[in-house]
C-alpha cells in the first residue's frame, strides 16, 4: 500500500482517500491493490461513504464504454456511495479489461525475467565455485609436487610442481577478484 494512501487515511483526509480509491482502479483495474486499500480505508474511517443520492446509473453491459466509465467516475466524485462504488468497480473491469490482460503479462514478463536473471547469477557463483575449487586442486597439487621433488631431489619434478603451484595460485587469486 502506498504511503502518501495510508497517510491520508491515518489523517482522515476523506476526499484524498476517495479520489485514491477511485483511481487506483483506473490504474490497474484488476482490483487487487484496489481492494486492499479499500479495506484499510473503510476499517479507518467510518464516514468513508456517503448516502447515496438514488440516481439510478444501470445500464445495459453493451453500452458499457469509456464515456460511459468516466460518467460513473464523475458521479462518484460527487456522491461517493457504496452502491455507486460497486456500479464503477464493475465497469471498469469489463471496459478496462484489455488494460487488466497487459497488466497480467506485463508482471508475468517481469517475473520470468528476474527469475532468469536470478539463474544466470546462480549459474555464474556456481562456475565461479566450480572454478576456484580446480584451481586450488592445481595449487595444493603442485605444492604436493614441490614437496615430493624436494624430498626426492629430483629437479624436474620440484620446477613443475613450483610452476603448478604458481599457475594454480594465480588462477585462484585472479578468480576471487573478478
Amino acid at each position: 500500500m502506498k504511503p502518501k494512501f495510508k497517510n491520508a487515511v491515518d489523517e482522515h483526509d476523506i476526499i484524498s482517500v476517495r479520489i485514491a480509491l477511485a483511481s487506483e482502479l483506473m490504474m490497474d483495474p484488476r482490483g487487487a491493490t484496489f481492494h486492499e486499500m479499500l479495506q484499510y480505508a473503510e476499517a479507518n474511517l467510518i464516514n468513508l461513504y456517503e448516502e447515496d443520492d438514488g440516481e439510478s446509473l444501470e445500464k445495459p453491459m453493451e453500452e458499457w464504454n469509456q464515456d460511459y466509465l468516466f460518467l460513473i467516475k464523475n458521479k462518484l466524485d460527487f456522491n461517493f456511495s457504496k452502491q455507486k462504488l460497486l456500479i464503477y468497480e464493475r465497469v471498469v473491469k469489463v471496459v478496462l479489461e484489455e488494460k487488466a490482460r497487459q497488466k497480467e503479462q506485463e508482471e508475468r514478463r517481469k517475473e520470468e525475467s528476474t527469475r532468469e536473471q536470478d539463474n544466470r547469477a546462480s549459474e555464474s557463483q556456481s562456475e565461479q565455485f566450480n572454478n576456484a575449487q580446480i584451481y586450488k586442486g592445481v595449487t595444493v597439487g603442485g605444492a604436493v609436487l614441490t614437496v615430493i621433488g624436494l624430498c626426492a631431489s629430483k629437479t624436474f619434478l620440484t620446477v613443475v610442481g613450483l610452476g603448478a603451484a604458481a599457475y594454480g595460485g594465480y588462477k585462484l587469486y585472479k578468480e576471487y577478484n573478478k
